[in-house]
């Protein structure tokens, strides 16, 4: 029997002849939260508590709301909403509130002591009139970036970042107020670097792990009109207490021959200092030069793809190919690629450019690709293990890996960028990804026409 979350990709994946049936979505009708807090305390935003540039958001769509528990800062501690119009942060609750949301969580004691607790909510209505029903996948994707972007620029000041992805999303949605057509997807906890409670998390693992809501059962939701917001309440956790802790990251070789990546061209720190210089990302990028790609250049963007945190959500089931075009030293090929090893394993050879742009609805925007990073996951084996929760995790850490490897390209004079409209089941047949995997993202990476003169 198949998962709900398996029935709703393979409704929502691009297809030549059509991307599932639509249902008519009323968002007029739907009431839309008012964020203008009139008569909150507001005080400035510092660099402090947001990263300075947004997340590669899908087509500078703006997707994601971001709200904020801050302890111990500059600012009264509470529950704060981040207007990133004005650049401020605007209070709209205290301690009561504080306490609601931090019941919503199964590491209670571990959330409480942090410094900052980000929360994410997608925004549907910004979305689903461009994606229809990938709406809901693409903006978990857009949440996962928003996370990394926080992640990265908080780590480049030292301090400790968690990404948690379990809580009981109706608590976290009614202790935030949030408004019909916004969604609680995610949450990440920053600590001081010498916090003796991040430091404990680190020994044991915590972000390697993820919450099953494997033994919850599942609304049929009849009175949800679409596809996604089914699939929404299918991810819901409604019961902390029924949930299982599980840890799992994939190690084991492939076959295939290996080629070890070279090390990065720059230390870590080059990373986290360079990245506060990044001009800011324009919401749609030209089209790509025709480049030869660096073999350090090369290696150093998928080394630095781990950066933030390889497994942040998914606990490891999310699998990474590298389909290879033009890179210095390296065969052209589709190749799985394993962080822990740093090594990639060809599967398939001499794959041609001309096939590979027509597995895209516009095949000019692939033109020039010195290589590409598909995300792909086994949907049975994840909802096996983590129930129907899996699929978000998946298309969190697809957008969170795709945020990475978005700033580790621009640094080094590259640019990445996230391909919506794919023909899922050429770019398998053509790459020789297993039947068993759907493809979650696919990410293009090259020299961008405006960077020329670099």
């Amino acid at each position: 029997m198949q998962f709900y979350s398996e029935t709703y990709h393979e409704s929502t994946r691009y297809a030549p002849r059509g991307v599932g049936d639509p249902i008519a979505l009323h968002w007029e009708a739907m009431p839309l939260a008012d964020k203008r807090y009139d008569g909150a305390k507001r005080y400035p935003l510092s660099d402090s508590k947001s990263p300075i540039h947004a997340p590669s958001f899908a087509d500078g769509l703006r997707s994601v709301a971001v709200y904020a528990l801050i302890r111990n800062g500059n600012v009264p501690d509470g529950v704060y909403y981040l207007d990133q119009e004005s650049q401020e942060l605007v209070c709209i609750g205290t301690r009561q509130k504080m306490a609601a949301i931090v019941d919503a969580f199964p590491e209670k004691d571990f959330v409480s002591k942090a410094e900052e607790l980000y929360l994410y909510a997608g925004l549907m209505d910004r979305a689903v009139w461009r994606f229809r029903e990938a709406a809901y996948r693409q903006v978990e994707m857009d949440v996962g970036a928003a996370c990394a972007n926080t992640m990265l620029y908080a780590k480049s000041k030292g301090k400790k970042v968690f990404p948690l992805g379990a809580f009981v999303d109706d608590v976290v949605a009614v202790a935030l107020g949030l408004g019909g057509t916004e969604v609680p997807l995610a949450a990440v906890a920053v600590f001081p670097e010498n916090s003796s409670v991040a430091f404990y998390s680190v020994d044991e693992g915590l972000g390697e792990f993820a919450y099953s809501n494997r033994n919850e059962t599942m609304d049929p939701g009849s009175r949800y009109a679409a596809r996604f917001m089914l699939q929404n309440r299918g991810e819901c956790i409604n019961d902390a207490t029924k949930c299982i802790k599980v840890r799992r990251v994939a190690t084991k070789a492939l076959p295939g021959e290996e080629f070890p990546l070279a090390p990065a061209k720059f230390p870590n720190d080059y990373f986290y200092r360079e990245m506060w210089f990044l001009r800011p990302r324009p919401d749609s990028l030209p089209l790509f030069l025709p480049v030869t790609m660096d073999l350090d250049v090369f290696s150093s963007i998928l080394r630095w793809m781990e950066m933030a945190q390889f497994n942040a959500f998914g606990a490891g089931l999310l699998k990474v190919w590298v389909v290879v075009f033009d890179a210095m030293f390296v065969y052209p090929g589709a190749y799985r690629y394993v962080p822990v090893r740093k090594s990639l394993y060809m599967q398939a050879g001499e794959l041609s450019i001309k096939k590979f742009v027509k597995c895209f609805a516009v095949p000019e925007q692939a033109q020039n690709t010195a290589f590409a990073v598909i995300f792909t996951a086994d949907l049975n084996e994840a909802c096996n293990l983590l129930g129907e929760r899996a699929y978000r995790y998946l298309n969190l850490n697809a957008g969170f890996l795709g945020e990475s490897l978005d700033i580790a390209a621009r640094l080094l004079n590259k640019n990445a960028r996230a391909e919506h409209y794919v023909y899922h089941d050429d770019i398998k047949k053509l790459c020789a990804i297993p039947d068993g995997e759907s493809v979650i993202s696919t990410v293009l990476v090259g020299k961008s026409l405006q960077d020329k003169s670099l």
